[in-house]
């Protein structure tokens, strides 16, 4: 489907005598707007009506993605190993942000992307300043994930 739909104006109706109506010359559709008693109401609903399904359209093709700490600690206790838990305390527990990057970019280099690739951005543009207000439960949660071999 086109990124790009048309929008409607008053001066696309023409007015059908026989059924008392203004109808949209370009789309006959069964679409909110398409016949009406006003044209410039019929264009306004017309053009709400196909606003309301794009977004929705829109909404349900991208991800929910959030680019902060707490989806790489979500993602951590979900699906990541051990190493990579304690790895992403270590992110958490950074003293500074060049401790933060340095730790960071050995992760990726270690790694070699076996996580989601929206957590980089989350990572190494929003982390460091994001994940200090991190849920507490997910902190608990990738720690005992961490150490559950040890016990």
């Amino acid at each position: 489907m086109s990124n790009i739909f048309r929008l409607a104006r008053k001066e696309d109706y023409s007015y059908i005598p026989e059924l008392g109506l203004w109808e949209l010359n370009f789309d006959k559709r069964p679409v909110r707007g398409v016949r009406c008693d006003d044209p410039e109401v019929g264009a306004y609903d017309y053009n709400e009506s196909r606003m309301k399904f794009k977004k929705a359209l829109i909404e349900k093709q991208m991800p929910d993605y959030k680019f902060d700490f707490d989806s790489v600690l979500k993602w951590a206790a979900a699906d990541g190993s051990p190493a990579q838990c304690r790895i992403i305390l270590n992110l958490f527990h950074a003293a500074n942000l060049d401790e933060y990057k340095r730790i960071a970019i050995c992760f990726i280099q270690d790694d070699k992307k076996n996580y989601p690739y929206h957590l980089d951005f989350a990572i190494f543009f929003t982390g460091f300043n994001t994940r200090l207000t991190t849920n507490i439960d997910l902190i608990d949660q990738v720690e005992k994930k961490a150490y559950e071999q040890e016990r």
